[in-house]
């Protein structure tokens, strides 16, 4: 089983922005989302995108006008938000987002974001709740936070755990679940199409089963209100703000 680095590291990193298919459509729904929510730069103009990836949530922040300061522990996905946010004011930092050393000093925030499902990379709820403690910590007066995440405490059961993520004429991915009582064992599998036929490529690590009233519940013990709470497309979505 690999940790969650590792899999990004060995696996997972090459494949994730394709996983979302256009990356410019990818980021003008986040760009829309924002707006929408009322996080757009109205006083100090800096925002924080704790686990960043390759950059779907900074790029479309910066669009808007805010100085971003990006977390992420996969440095091959910081060098793509680098190469695709070339000119914009985006500081692209390797790190594990519950090193509150990282962005202490950085603050305060008008705005942060945890979206992309990074929240489940976390390893115990407590995690969870100390990550919303340090980003409490740093927002301006009324400013906003955004979460998105799978909440994987319904247990899908038989063939349902095998999960379709994306195919073309030369890749599919797929996923497959295991569930313990606190996480969830997910075994990605991706067949990539070579001079001599597919390939078949895999990797396991682990997500924290964590869900939607349990975040309100941490959210709310450290101060904040929640804004909007949906679903959308298999997310668990939430706007809170200080």
């Amino acid at each position: 089983m690999a940790s969650v680095k590792k899999h990004y590291d060995n696996f997972l990193a090459e494949h994730y922005s394709w996983m979302f298919g256009d990356f410019n459509a990818k980021v003008q729904e986040n760009k829309d989302f924002f707006k929408l929510t009322g996080i757009e730069p109205r006083s100090g103009g800096k925002a924080l995108d704790l686990g960043c990836g390759s950059g779907f949530q900074s790029i479309a922040l910066a669009k808007l006008g805010f100085r971003v300061l990006s977390v992420d522990m996969s440095e091959t996905l910081l060098n793509e938000l680098r190469n695709r946010s070339a000119g914009r004011d985006i500081e692209a930092v390797q790190g594990n987002i519950l090193d509150y050393s990282i962005y202490a000093d950085k603050g305060p925030f008008e705005a942060a974001v945890c979206m992309g499902d990074t929240l489940t990379h976390l390893q115990k709820t407590r995690e969870v709740s100390a990550l919303f403690a340090n980003i409490y910590s740093l927002l301006e007066p009324g400013g906003r936070l955004a979460l998105s995440f799978r909440d994987l405490t319904a247990e899908l059961k038989g063939i349902d755990r095998i999960i379709p993520v994306r195919s073309d004429n030369d890749k599919i991915m797929a996923t497959f679940l295991e569930y313990e009582e606190t996480q969830v064992n997910v075994h990605d599998i991706v067949f990539v199409k070579g001079d001599s036929g597919w390939e078949l490529r895999k990797s396991t690590y682990r997500k924290l089963r964590v869900g939607m009233h349990q975040v309100h519940d941490f959210l709310q013990h450290h101060g904040f209100s929640v804004i909007s709470s949906e679903m959308q497309e298999g997310f668990s979505v939430i706007v809170a703000k200080k």
